[in-house]
C-alpha cells in the first residue's frame, strides 16, 4: 500500500468518524443549551479541521501530494491522536 493510499485510508476510516464524532457531540451540548463559549470556539475549530482533512482528501485524489508529503501527513496525524504533538507538551 502507499503512502497515499495508507494516508487516504486513515482520513476516511478512522480521523473523519473522530471528528464528525466530536462535533456531534458538540452540537447535543449546543442544542441542550449547555454550551460554554468555550465548546462554541471548539465546535468552530473542530468544522475547520474537517474541512482541513476533506481537502486533503481532494489533493490526494488529484495527485496532488506526493508520496514524501503524505508520509508527512501520516505521521503528523498519529502524533495529534497520540497526544504527543509537541504543542501539546507545552
Amino acid at each position: 500500500m502507499t503512502n497515499a493510499q495508507t494516508l487516504k485510508s486513515l482520513i476516511e476510516d478512522e480521523v473523519i468518524p473522530e471528528i464528525e464524532d466530536s462535533i456531534d457531540y458538540l452540537f447535543e451540548l449546543v442544542d441542550a443549551k449547555k454550551a460554554t463559549n468555550e465548546d462554541t470556539d471548539e465546535l468552530k475549530d473542530t468544522q475547520e479541521l474537517l474541512k482541513a482533512f476533506r481537502e486533503i482528501l481532494t489533493e490526494l485524489e488529484n495527485n496532488e501530494i506526493d508520496e514524501e508529503e503524505c508520509l508527512e501527513l501520516i505521521e503528523d496525524i498519529n502524533a495529534m491522536r497520540s497526544g504527543d504533538d509537541e504543542e501539546e507538551e507545552i
